[in-house]
């Protein structure tokens, strides 16, 4: 399975984590920044990160869709990826 991203949008993006954020994760499609709460999501439980990040990215990805159907595109991306595909994924932030 190929990455959702391209490398090029990678590099135009910043991902930074963030522990003082109140939600797991945050898009800012203005200044093309990607926040993750890493102390919230270890403190969720396990696998949470990754949703974290795939929900981060989907906002990214498609910055008109609602937060409903986001969260639905999130859960069916994630049952799909693999652990190689994760391990890039986490090696964002």
């Amino acid at each position: 399975m190929k990455l959702p991203i391209s490398k090029k949008n990678i590099k135009k993006w910043k991902h930074q984590v963030n522990n003082n954020i109140r939600s797991f994760g945050d898009t800012d499609l203005d200044k093309k920044v990607i926040r993750i709460n890493k102390k919230k999501n270890k403190k969720a439980g396990k696998g949470e990160l990754i949703d974290s990040i795939t929900h981060e990215i989907s906002h990214k990805l498609h910055p008109k869709m609602h937060e409903k159907n986001i969260r639905k595109h999130t859960e069916k991306q994630v049952k799909r990826l693999g652990k190689k595909i994760k391990q890039k994924y986490y090696n964002l932030f």
